[in-house]
């Protein structure tokens, strides 16, 4: 069972989306919500300037002494951050008690994923939007705190993309590793009631050729009806045309393949979701 969904706010329409599907999923699941804001560090520390440099055979550094107004313009920055955060947070928890929904909110100041991630540790899933407030800066993936939590976070993460959608059919894709079996007891223990249809798509031939099948009875067992699709019926289907092909509202994956280091150097599964998927991805570990 859920108890808590933690929801990182940074202003940016998407982070708004990802408020609210959080709020449609804590309706359904009867969990809280806790949003948080990052005051940006980077954004209020003043800048160190120096002289001189690392071919200097002196070695020695000279700072030059610092203006006065820069440092009264980073306290600026400071403070109309920390109250954009404030406004943010009330209009999320004005529209959780317009909704009957338990919420609290936090403003904290340091590197955005660390922060998230300590948060994190409250809740049961970390959500968050694809892209964030840089997201007119396009990256290969996805946005910079967002790429750098699924990467780094202790707890399971919904990414959730520009426009989310009402969750009734559920795509989970198993390859029979370690996080993939992971991401589906989650499901079972945190989130069993929450669709109406659930898909577990193979998409590798496992080391246990009845692997995939264990793990449809697993769901069975535990009121869940699930349909087995195989790669190895349609070898040049992806996880993504899937997804379109059976309309699906959210895909269930595990953060790494079975080979995680190899995984980690060449790219995933889950990365080419995070980039492509025009549905919330539930990222487990």
């Amino acid at each position: 069972m859920m108890e808590q969904l933690v929801v990182g706010i940074d202003g940016s329409p998407a982070s708004f989306e990802a408020f609210e599907q959080a709020l449609q999923l804590s309706r359904r699941t009867g969990s809280s919500i806790k949003c948080i804001y990052v005051v940006d560090s980077r954004k209020t520390e003043v800048p160190i300037v120096y002289t001189g440099s690392s071919f200097d055979i002196s070695l020695e550094r000279i700072y030059l002494p610092l203006d006065p107004n820069l440092k009264d313009y980073y306290v600026r920055i400071g403070d109309d951050l920390r109250a954009f955060g404030k406004r943010c947070l009330e209009m999320c928890l004005e529209r959780c008690e317009k909704m009957g929904v338990a919420a609290s909110s936090v403003i904290r100041e340091g590197f955005p994923t660390a922060e998230l991630c300590a948060e994190g540790r409250s809740g049961d899933v970390l959500v968050v939007g694809q892209k964030g407030e840089n997201a007119q800066y396009r990256r290969a993936i996805v946005g910079s705190t967002t790429e750098d939590l699924v990467r780094t976070a202790p707890l399971p993460i919904l990414v959730v993309p520009a426009r989310r959608k009402e969750i009734k059919r559920v795509l989970s894709v198993y390859d029979g590793g370690r996080t993939s079996e992971n991401a589906l007891r989650f499901y079972v223990n945190a989130m069993k009631d929450l669709a109406e249809d659930f898909i577990l798509f193979e998409v590798e031939e496992p080391e246990t050729p009845d692997s995939a099948i264990e793990e449809v009875t697993l769901l069975k067992n535990h009121g869940i009806t699930a349909r087995l699709i195989r790669r190895s019926d349609e070898p040049n289907l992806t996880v993504i045309e899937l997804a379109s092909r059976e309309g699906t509202d959210l895909i269930l994956t595990g953060a790494y393949g079975k080979h995680k280091i190899k995984a980690y150097i060449l790219g995933t599964t889950t990365a080419h979701l995070l980039r492509k998927s025009t549905v919330p991805v539930l990222i487990v570990y």
